[in-house]
């Protein structure tokens, strides 16, 4: 069985890596058409947040899956 602490720094990493991913994913999503102009702040900001809940979810789903496995042997 591996160390519990692997896991929590594995999860850390990854959630950096999976944001920084997913922030450039949700990027190519046109969204012009619904805010107003001259809102690209606005756009900018709830990208990040919408990137690091998307990314934290699906870090801790991967790690979840991992610690799983690893408890069952």
């Amino acid at each position: 069985m591996l160390d519990p602490n692997v896991f929590n720094i594995s999860r850390i990493i990854l959630f950096f890596v999976a944001t920084w991913f997913v922030f450039k994913a949700i990027q190519a999503i046109d969204v012009s058409k619904v805010f107003r102009k001259n809102t690209g702040d606005q756009i900018r900001f709830l990208f990040m947040v919408i990137s690091v809940i998307i990314g934290f979810l699906f870090v801790d789903a991967i790690i979840s899956l991992f610690e799983y496995l690893n408890n069952l042997f």
